[in-house]
């Protein structure tokens, strides 16, 4: 398969698993930091803003994880590919740069700390997902 198909089937993962994350999971104490709508009807207008810049995003993650998937796969401990070395990959990107980012600037930001850890297991789980389905599909 075409590794642009995979990213952008990838990224469709990744929104999926971002919405279910920040929309189903992480919804207790995050309220002070979203913007709040005055209405319900301001907040459907604010979603429906938002909710293509997300998904625009999130394909454009898919295909760079996937280009840089097929790239590279030949030097990941996981030979010959798949769902595991795709889930590899993307670890190892969330490890060298989302985590390692959100655990230091935790640190300094006491009052962001719950924002921190809710960003730091989202991008796991968001990238976890677009690995298996881009390792799967470039098998």
């Amino acid at each position: 398969m075409n590794w642009i198909v995979a990213g952008l089937i990838g990224g469709v993962g990744a929104f999926f698993a971002d919405f279910v994350m920040w929309g189903k999971v992480f919804t207790k104490g995050m309220e002070q930091y979203g913007t709040m709508a005055a209405t319900p009807e301001e907040g459907k207008k604010m979603m429906a803003a938002n909710m293509p810049k997300a998904a625009g995003l999130a394909l454009l993650f898919g295909l760079l994880l996937a280009c840089f998937y097929a790239r590279l796969r030949g030097g990941l401990w996981v030979q010959g590919g798949g769902p595991l070395a795709g889930m590899e990959f993307a670890t190892m990107l969330w490890l060298c740069t989302i985590a390692l980012q959100t655990l230091g600037s935790g640190v300094w930001y006491d009052k962001l700390r719950r924002m921190n850890k809710a960003t730091f297991w989202s991008w796991l789980v968001r990238m976890n997902v677009a690995g298996l389905l881009i390792g799967l599909l470039l098998k």
